[in-house]
This record gives structure tokens, sequence and C-alpha cells, in this order.
């Protein structure tokens, strides 16, 4: 009798559509890119435009599988740079704006969840203010300030300019360190460490799970970011700017570049190694964020 309702529980009518939901979802996604993997392997001339030989072939097979000459062709495409130095970019740009991001994010949350005052309370009041109220119009006064301050058209100036705990993650943060037992702070004062042991050799190890989930979420927010680099990096293209331009048939040396086969090709250059990442570390992106309580 037990056993028929835990299973009768499992089978609701809510489970069952959520599940047929997702499924179809998951199944869209797939023959989705299995298209963008076909049209990227298909030849401009022959596939997309009459040839006299071939004909054309839009909809069936690749008639040749052109998918590593296509990128071969993207990589000496574009006016000024290359893959190898796009890609370089892209991580160099979402990997240090991400840990820039993160680090003060989490240092900040830490500090007001532990130290209850007026000034942690002002912080964790602006925090909310800024995500409940947008701001908008900032845009152009931010690119003068960075200009100014000489942080235009340089990397590490966007590492710079998103070191900032303002955001979702600062509260995440503080959740976690505000649910933190007092007992490890009081057992490490007991032995003598100051506030710097603290934070270094008790918090941060404890939220190095959580760290590292929110890291890979920005990395890849980052990585598929092209409005900052377009306007703050015009010297430093990256592999999502690229794809944007290529899109739009800019900078390209190869006009036909824009087409279909082409952009198809770049997208897959985007986006396997974010499907890699979260392969690798799916199971830290998916899982909960909690802490652990005292043993006695």
């Amino acid at each position: 009798m037990a056993m028929s309702k835990s299973t009768k529980a499992k089978f609701s009518p809510l489970t069952v559509t959520l599940f047929v939901l997702l499924t179809a979802y998951v199944l869209f996604m797939l023959v989705l890119f299995f298209w963008v993997i076909l049209t990227a392997s298909k030849a401009y001339y022959g596939d997309y435009i009459y040839h006299p030989t071939v004909g054309k072939n839009i909809v069936g097979w690749p008639l040749k599988f052109m998918l590593f000459e296509n990128i071969k062709e993207i990589n000496t495409g574009f006016a000024d740079a290359t893959l190898l130095s796009m890609a370089f970019n892209t991580i160099l740009y979402s990997g240090g704006c991400s840990l820039f991001k993160v680090v003060v994010t989490c240092i900040v949350a830490y500090l007001c969840a532990r130290y209850s005052n007026w000034f942690s309370r002002l912080v964790y009041t602006v925090v909310v203010v800024t995500m409940i109220i947008p701001i908008v119009g900032s845009q152009a006064a931010e690119i003068q300030m960075a200009k100014e301050l000489l942080l235009y058209d340089q990397i590490w100036g966007m590492w710079l300019m998103r070191a900032n705990f303002l955001g979702m993650y600062f509260l995440v943060f503080y959740s976690v360190f505000k649910s933190m037992p007092v007992g490890y702070y009081e057992a490490a004062k007991i032995d003598g460490a100051n506030d710097w042991k603290i934070m270094c050799n008790i918090a941060l190890p404890l939220v190095k799970y959580t760290f590292l989930s929110i890291f890979l979420i920005i990395f890849i927010e980052y990585w598929n970011d092209y409005l900052i680099p377009n306007l703050y990096l015009p010297h430093y293209k990256t592999l999502s700017l690229a794809l944007y331009q290529q899109s739009r048939g800019q900078e390209l040396k190869i006009t036909r570049l824009q087409y279909v086969p082409y952009v198809m090709a770049t997208v897959l250059l985007v986006t396997i190694p974010v499907i890699v990442l979260f392969c690798i570390f799916s199971e830290r992106l998916m899982g909960n964020l909690s802490v652990g309580g005292l043993k006695g």
C-alpha cells in the first residue's frame, strides 16, 4: 500500500507534464544544435549558392564535409584578428572579469555578514536598492570615465571595472556566511587567530564550492558577452564580438563569411567551450549551496 502511494506521488499529472515539457525542450535543443553542426559543415558554393556542377543544397546533408575548411577561412577572414588571438582575448576578458567580480563580492559579503554595524547594513541596502531600481542612461558617462582613468581599451581595465559587489551573487554569499556557525570563529579566536586569519583560513575555505559555482556562472556570462567588448575594447576582439560583427558583415576581409555556413561555424567555436565547461563542472553548477554545521 505504501509502495502504491509512493508510486502515485511520483507520477502525478504535474510531474508527467513537467517531464514531457522538459523532454520536448531537450529534444528541441539537441535538434537545433545538430542543425548548427550540419549547416556549419556545408560549403558556401554548392550547398547555399548554386554551382554549375553540384547545384544547390540548403536543406539536405552536406555534399562535402567542409567544417574545418570553413573554420580555416574564418581564421584568416577578419581584418584585424585571428581565431587564436580572439580566443586568447576571450579567456583573458571572461576569466579576469569573473575572478575580480567573485573575489570582491565574496569578501564584501563576508565582511557585511560577519560584522553587524551601520556601515554593513548600508552596503546591504545599497545592493538591494540597485537590484530593484534600474540605473539607465549612464553608459556614455561610464565610457568617458574609463577613458579619463586610462581603463578604456585595456583588458585589465575591464577587470577593475568589474570588481564590484553589486548584484544577486552578493546575496548568495551573504546568506551562506550568515548561516555559518559562529562557533567556527570563536574557536579560531580562542586559538589565537586574528580577523585576517579567520577570514582566509576559516571562512573562505568553507565557501570554496559556492565560489567555484558562481565563478563558472559568471565566466559563461562574460564568455558570451559581446556588448562590453564592442564598446570598451575596440582593439581586443573576442569570439562573441567576432560572431556579432560577422553576422553583420563588419570587419571582414572575406565578405562571404557573413553568410550562414560560416556564421554557424563561428557559433560552434563560441558554444562548444561553454558546453565542455558545463559537462566538466555540471555537478558544481547544479548542486546546492550549503554549509555544514559543527560536530560535537
